[in-house]
């Protein structure tokens, strides 16, 4: 019996590659029962991300069940798996327990030691345990990487700071004005790094938003999707005032906002600090902005060195990390291997070997029409 991952990540192959293997979070249920039926698993659960695609597989009948998967996926999305066979990894029994736990544990990601990974992954479970596919391995497999996850989270200092542009924004808002529940916003352009952000800020219960764009119905698109209220671009400084935090992100090759003006607005705001994140570069607010009291500004080089110096900081948290994960990962081995021989015993004394290659093309392509 072999426990094995198939899989493509951020490391192996770059986005326009990895998509073509992805799978729809509408079909995931679906394309897990066809995977278990096609390459003739006992067990089976899709990871699909956009960072990466994992097939986790349990096989005990029959020893092709590799190519039987690579198969599935060239039938699937309709494409020539050897053209991308050098993008792909394969990881057996301890090999795939020792990556599953770096994986839950933020490890394998782009940012390390952060924890979206880990809600995704239980989204699959979830999607794994509808479809009827795992098993008493793979259910036991990723409890034990939820635990494992949680373990390194509490006992390390691998998942603590914020690791983001964005993240680390809003918590230099927070710090400087106190928290946020209260506070105004404006948002100065549609960019997509400032549309992340002000997710950010709308997760952490910001008060009011107000947006403002040369293009009107960009405004009103990102003032519908977080019920901001829509500021013309022409009159936008007659709102400084009122606001706390200026988010500006356009494509203006000139300045934006001068220290003049914020220097003249200040007096109307009874000095109450004022925090701006520049994001745009060219850069929107001129520098010396920063020199005024109770001004905080921050470009994008600015917030940069701060996600820097925080993954450097993880960085140095790896060690105890993979301490926890080795312990888990044996833990978990020996009992697999326990399962393992307690399966081979039970196929000797009778069990039937499933042979073949799995279901046709036509009839996969017919049930992948289905799903879709």
């Amino acid at each position: 019996m072999d426990l094995t991952v198939v899989g493509i990540n951020h490391k192996t192959a770059p986005v326009e590659i990895r998509e073509k293997f992805s799978f729809h979070p509408k079909q995931v249920v679906g394309v897990n029962r066809l995977l278990k039926e096609t390459a003739l698993l006992s067990e089976n659960l899709i990871l699909s991300t956009c960072n990466r695609v994992e097939l986790y597989a349990v096989c005990a009948r029959h020893k092709d069940y590799i190519t039987n998967i690579e198969n599935f996926l060239s039938r699937y999305h309709n494409l020539n798996i050897s053209d991308y066979k050098d993008r792909f990894y394969v990881y057996k029994n301890k090999e795939a327990v020792e990556h599953l736990f770096k994986v839950a544990c933020g490890l394998d990601s782009m940012v390390i030691g952060e924890m979206e990974i880990l809600n995704q992954m239980k989204k699959a479970f979830q999607d794994a345990r509808e479809s009827t596919t795992t098993g008493k391995i793979l259910n036991r497999l990723f409890e034990k990487a939820f635990n494992t996850a949680k373990r390194v989270r509490t006992e390390t200092f691998i998942s603590r700071g914020a690791v983001s542009v964005s993240s680390v924004a809003v918590r230099l808002a927070e710090k400087i004005l106190g928290g946020l529940r209260d506070k105004k916003v404006l948002i100065i352009g549609a960019g997509k790094v400032g549309e992340k952000l002000v997710l950010n800020l709308k997760k952490e219960g910001i008060g009011t938003m107000l947006v403002t764009n040369r293009t009107l119905e960009k405004a009103k698109d990102l003032a519908s999707r977080f019920s901001a209220e829509i500021v013309p671009f022409e009159d936008f400084k007659s709102s400084l005032a009122r606001v706390d935090i200026i988010i500006t992100s356009t494509g203006s090759p000139q300045y934006v906002i001068g220290k003049d003006e914020i220097s003249s607005l200040m007096p109307l705001r009874q000095l109450r600090p004022l925090f701006i994140i520049d994001l745009a570069v060219p850069r929107d607010v001129q520098s010396e902005v920063n020199k005024l009291d109770n001004v905080y500004l921050y470009n994008i080089d600015d917030l940069q060195k701060t996600v820097d110096e925080t993954i450097a900081l993880r960085s140095n948290e790896l060690d105890s990390c993979f301490k926890v994960i080795d312990r888990s990962s044996e833990h978990f081995h020996h009992w697999l291997l326990k399962e393992g021989l307690r399966v081979d015993k039970e196929e000797a004394r009778g069990e039937k070997q499933a042979v073949g290659v799995g279901l046709p093309k036509e009839q996969v392509s017919a049930c992948a029409g289905k799903i879709s």
